[in-house]
């Protein structure tokens, strides 16, 4: 009974010390997984450059987009539109930047699934084509459209064009 016993607890305490190895890196990566998805829930704000805009979203897509009072009395509603499309553009850079520096890490140190099964799709490379890099932003919008009203010697436009809208 002994010749048995001692290579079975030798082994029992090889499976045992790897299992404990297995659960301590387990538990390692789900808490950085855990903080990883804090980090990319986080709300991100932005605002645009002419400070007409502030946008404020996560990597799931923007939460709000907060236009200034001033911004009507201040701009055209051309430039308006191209500060929010700048504002959300850099709103994306932003999150998906954090994703990156969030995910980056824990898809490093686990195995691809075509590490453990041969001939299987690579993860790694499936997760790069889900998440691209963000578009370049946008160059400025400028209205060719030629005015269907001609408003130069209109008293009336130019005294919205001088007021505020908002009271």
């Amino acid at each position: 009974m002994d010749d048995w016993s001692a290579p079975t607890r030798a082994e029992n305490n090889a499976l045992r010390a790897q299992i404990d190895s297995m659960l301590d890196t387990f538990n390692a990566e789900k808490s950085a997984l855990l903080d990883a998805q804090s980090q990319a829930t986080a709300l991100v704000s932005v605002w645009s450059a002419d400070g007409l805009v502030r946008v404020s979203g996560t990597i799931a897509g923007v939460s709000e987009v907060h236009i200034t009072a001033d911004a009507f009395k201040r701009t055209t509603p051309e430039s308006l539109g191209a500060s929010v499309t700048e504002a959300i553009a850099e709103l994306s850079r932003q999150t998906s930047q954090i994703q990156q520096q969030a995910v980056g890490p824990l898809s490093a140190s686990m195995p691809d699934l075509s590490d453990l099964i041969p001939g299987a799709p690579s993860m790694k490379d499936m997760i790069a084509q889900l998440t691209p890099p963000p578009p370049p932003l946008p160059e400025p919008v400028v209205d060719a459209a030629p005015s269907l009203v001609d408003d130069s010697d209109d008293e009336e436009g130019d005294y919205f064009r001088n007021r505020s809208y908002l009271r």
